[in-house]
């Protein structure tokens, strides 16, 4: 699902990679002043894994979307925890990897992970689907990208190679690092993107500006900050909030940076 081109007047306000961190989350939207009736507030996707509210993230994030008219797009994360649902064996190994067991216990609370064999993934998926049939619904028909008059809002990037964005796969609007963090794309809108912390893109999570990109990751999940690009009469500022250091620690981060996930 993708989202047609819209004229935005009101104040744009963007985040992304909330990973289950639901206070955070909260917090960042009191600390903007968040009010839907004069804000389009645009979520750029990985609402779960890792954190321990991932349950509650991604609920919150449909109350979000349809009481409050705010925009969510698909991650990697909510394409990875949609995947495991309908393949629970086959993609048990990738997706437990990426930080899954933490969003299994937020649906399905105390479970008994010793020595788990392929009976027991598929007992935990199928209680999610038959008591959160709606919001397995709802991931999967998040929208991949929104794009303004201005701007391109995408979880991870897209592929600067090809002459027209918008034949970038659906996985690479997910996943994609390469080429797009490090090529200079030829397209005369700004890209709004998460999913590659700011830590990685200039070694601090404050929002990366570059050269027509603009990274809002700020790895908050790891035990940086959740913030918030704020659009607003032309002008771009940073909001934040730094996480607890009770959840994960930094070595995990700098794991998972260089590997694929």
């Amino acid at each position: 699902m993708k989202m047609r081109l819209i004229t935005i007047s009101k104040r744009i306000l963007a985040i992304s990679d909330i990973h289950g961190c639901l206070d955070e989350f909260k917090e960042l939207l009191t600390l903007v002043n968040y009010d839907s009736a004069k804000d389009d507030l645009i979520l750029l996707g990985d609402y779960m894994d890792r954190g321990r509210y991932s349950k509650d993230v991604i609920y919150f994030v449909k109350e979000l979307v349809e009481r409050q008219k705010a925009i969510a797009l698909k991650g990697n994360h909510d394409q990875l925890f949609y995947d495991w649902l309908k393949d629970p064996i086959g993609k048990q190994h990738t997706y437990f990897r990426s930080g899954g067991l933490e969003t299994i216990i937020s649906f399905l609370g105390k479970i008994n992970i010793d020595n788990p064999v392929d009976s027991t993934y598929e007992k935990w998926a199928k209680e999610i689907l038959e008591s959160n049939e709606e919001i397995v619904n709802f991931i999967e028909d998040l929208p991949y990208y929104f794009e303004t008059e201005e701007f391109i809002f995408v979880h991870a990037g897209i592929n600067p190679e090809y002459e027209d964005w918008k034949t970038t796969s659906e996985y690479d609007l997910v996943w994609i690092r390469e080429p797009f963090l490090t090529v200079n794309h030829k397209f005369d809108k700004t890209i709004i993107h998460g999913h590659t912390p700011a830590i990685y893109l200039h070694e601090k999570a404050d929002i990366y500006y570059g050269n027509k990109k603009i990274g809002i990751d700020g790895a908050c999940v790891y035990g940086h900050q959740l913030n918030c690009l704020e659009i607003n009469g032309g002008e771009f500022n940073q909001f934040f909030v730094v996480k607890e250091k009770h959840d994960r620690g930094e070595w995990v981060y700098q794991n998972d940076l260089n590997g694929e996930y």
